[in-house]
């Protein structure tokens, strides 16, 4: 499953926000190195982590969290430390900045906290493993970036998945019955569409990242959550920028069915309005 032709890995020393996008934007797959500023976010998340469940989250093997009422509200307390956490949200503007995006037209969406326990093991908190889907067919927008990083060490058999092979392909999917109303009211319904077909193994591809590493793609890709032998935590976000669309070729709509883009979802890193 795992494919490094698929992965450009880059250092700050070597790229620039036009390089960057201009490869998102492409379909290309980055993985971003040695940020200072992530290990920062991670460590602040393993802080409010400890306090709730005195443990440590760098060995994910050893956490084996059971299901029950109590570590239900624990995630769900963390997940809004996390989201409005305005140190986090700092720290990853100055992520952005390594990467030279320019803040002032960037908007962000919440930093959010997932947990993946291991395979046979009952879910905990909302936002639980997701099967394939592009993140645009929720929002509706199509300069969507996405940025994905684990708080420890994850093989590429516990990350997520990618299928490059269909990032200008048309792909059956539920997004004409999903409804972002309806996942807020109803747990067991899924946070995002996805899609209706199975992809087979040879067109799947996923990779190692390290702790501090962060995946960076565009939210056309089709992705999905890997469940493996441990458990698995992770970070994610998604930004779009003001003038993408007029700047740089943007992937088209290929298969989203619904019509109402999602522009509160994101908030200037700035002003805090929200993306028009």
């Amino acid at each position: 499953m795992k494919n490094k032709t698929n992965l450009i890995q880059l250092s700050f020393e070597n790229t620039t926000a036009h390089s960057f996008k201009n490869n998102i934007f492409d379909g290309k797959i980055l993985l971003i190195k040695d940020s200072k500023e992530i290990l920062n976010i991670i460590k602040l998340t393993e802080q409010y982590f400890n306090y709730l469940f005195n443990t440590g989250i760098t060995n994910s093997e050893k956490l084996k969290i059971n299901y029950n009422k109590e570590n239900s509200i624990f995630f769900e307390i963390i997940q809004n430390r996390i989201k409005f956490c305005k140190l986090i949200r700092k720290c990853f503007a100055n992520f952005l900045l390594q990467i030279e995006l320019d803040i002032q037209s960037t908007f962000m969406d919440y930093i959010t906290f997932r947990y993946s326990p291991a395979s046979g093991m009952k879910n905990i908190g909302t936002l639980i493993p997701t099967p394939a889907h592009r993140d645009t067919w929720a929002s509706n927008i199509f300069n969507q970036i996405n940025f994905w990083f684990p708080t420890h060490n994850v093989s590429d058999r516990n990350s997520i998945f990618f299928v490059p092979k269909y990032f200008q392909k048309s792909v059956s999917n539920n997004s004409d019955e999903w409804s972002f109303y309806r996942y807020k009211k109803t747990k067991e319904f899924l946070s995002t569409p996805v899609s209706n077909i199975k992809f087979p193994q040879n067109q799947i591809v996923s990779f190692n990242v390290k702790k501090g590493e962060v995946l960076c793609f565009s939210g056309h890709h089709i992705h999905g959550s890997l469940v493996g032998e441990s458990d698995r935590l992770n970070l994610e976000t998604r930004i779009v920028c003001d003038n993408d669309e007029e700047t740089y070729k943007i992937p088209v709509n290929l298969d989203a069915m619904g019509t109402a883009r999602k522009n509160k979802w994101f908030k200037n890193l700035k002003t805090g309005k929200s993306y028009t």
